[in-house]
């Protein structure tokens, strides 16, 4: 239990210090290391974990790290997998705030930044593809994503709206037809 409880603080650790750009871009990396490398998730349940997660109040790698150490090892392993996930960044910002006034005037600092935006951008892409290649199963799928792709960002309804309606409509329309 004690080695299930480090490994899952250790992996996690790894994957708050090596990914940049928040939640969303470290989808690739959770889903290679939990699905791909190590076997613990499956790609539905990885991709369910997914959609709790940003549907819940919090940051999506905390919500991660918290739904997958819980899995692996109960209350034990929900709380060291999201002290894993935090604590590169807390040790990060602690550094910035004690040595570095005025961190992002520095020009290195700024040139940084601008290549890793670049960087985040592509891996977003990259994990919106992926996870709409397994989400969209169907044409009620592919129908629900254009209605929230156009609703999001034509007419900038709030994503909260957007979830209620197809929550709503899965209901509805897969109630019945739900396995398990």
């Amino acid at each position: 239990m004690f080695r299930n409880i480090l490994t899952l603080f250790a992996t996690f650790f790894k994957i708050g210090a090596f990914t940049f750009g928040g939640g969303y871009a470290m989808i690739p990396v959770l889903e290679r290391e939990f699905v791909t490398d190590r076997g613990w998730l499956t790609s539905e349940e990885m991709l369910n974990f997914v959609a709790i997660s940003q549907s819940t109040p919090g940051v999506i790698a905390v919500n991660m790290a918290t739904f997958i150490g819980y899995r692996r090892a109960g209350f034990l392993g929900a709380l060291f997998a999201t002290l894993g996930v935090i604590t590169p960044s807390v040790i990060v910002i602690t550094i910035i705030a004690a040595f570095l006034s005025n961190f992002s005037e520095y020009v290195y600092v700024q040139k940084a930044l601008a290549g890793i935006n670049i960087a985040v951008a592509v891996i977003l892409v990259s994990a919106v593809w992926n996870l709409g290649k397994k989400s969209v199963k169907d044409m009620i799928g592919l129908a629900l994503a254009v209605i929230a792709f156009v609703c999001v960002v034509f007419f900038k309804l709030n994503s909260i709206w957007v979830i209620l309606f197809s929550l709503i409509v899965g209901i509805a329309v897969k109630g019945g037809n739900l396995k398990k």
